[in-house]
């Protein structure tokens, strides 16, 4: 984030990756707990200003220190003000594209001028990023699977997280099992990041025993089993606390502060459901 911003300054995707990223480091590391990495990680995915973003780090041991904001006047003219309505709604449109009926219809590949896909920044794609980037979609969300196989050698993960567009993997490091290293994947993986110490008798879960259609399944209804009405962030977790494997599904709406989330195995079988209680 820029040095030069304030707090109330648009928060990009890009800012809402890095903190999402500190969050992972910080669960990694013993400073959050499962929950209080679950919720912030919700946050900073719905994040409106980068002073929303600061404050869900601002209590965290950061190896990196956050740049400062400096609050400033806003002084926009309303030509530009009228640019980031058109921006943000074009935002809200796009997100709402995924649900349900978009379970058989994933968003194809970008491409160059000669037909080679490519990733972000323009380089040509390796083959193993062939494919849907849209991950709450059967096609997308295998894509990410053969892809964890085909980049890592293995389909076995100390933590996956999944968002509509991106996913965060965390794995033992190699020849260092108390280490754990992480990967961001957004059409293509970046990484290997230092997501810190780990316990090496923590159990791993394997990605290839995923029903991917049931769970996606949960993941599309989740606001309506959860009593979350239109949810602002759906996210999944694949891992093992110790009791199993399990898909821990959230549902949340960042506007009215309803959110719930369900555990299923990863044959789709729900094991509990935490819905939100109305009063």
């Amino acid at each position: 984030m820029s040095s030069a911003r304030s707090p109330r300054t648009r928060a990009r995707d890009l800012d809402r990756t890095e903190v999402c990223g500190r969050l992972d480091t910080a669960y990694a590391d013993g400073q959050l707990d499962s929950d209080e990495h679950c919720s912030r990680t919700a946050a900073a995915s719905a994040a409106k200003t980068l002073g929303e973003l600061r404050d869900l780090v601002d209590d965290l041991q950061l190896e990196k220190p956050m740049p400062d904001l400096r609050e400033r006047a806003p002084q926009r003219p309303a030509r530009s003000r009228s640019r980031v309505v058109v921006a943000v709604a074009a935002l809200v449109l796009l997100g709402a594209g995924f649900g349900i009926g978009r379970l058989t219809a994933p968003s194809p590949s970008p491409v160059g001028p000669d037909g080679t896909p490519v990733v972000a920044g323009g380089a040509p794609a390796a083959p193993i990023v062939v494919g849907p980037t849209a991950l709450h979609t059967p096609a997308g969300l295998r894509t990410l699977i053969d892809g964890v196989r085909t980049e890592l050698g293995t389909t076995l993960v100390a933590d996956l997280t999944v968002y509509p567009d991106y996913a965060s993997i965390d794995v033992p490091a190699p020849g260092a099992p108390a280490r754990a290293q992480s990967y961001h994947y957004k059409g293509g993986f970046d990484g290997p990041g230092n997501a810190g110490h780990r316990d090496p008798d923590d159990p791993l879960v394997d990605l290839a025993a995923i029903d991917v259609d049931k769970i996606l399944g949960l993941l599309a209804g989740a606001g309506q089993s959860l009593n979350v009405e239109n949810p602002t962030v759906h996210y999944l977790i694949v891992r093992d606390t110790g009791t199993g494997p399990e898909v821990a599904i959230y549902a949340t709406n960042n506007d009215t502060g309803q959110s719930g989330y369900l555990e299923a195995k990863p044959d789709g079988t729900i094991i509990g459901v935490h819905a939100y209680e109305r009063r």
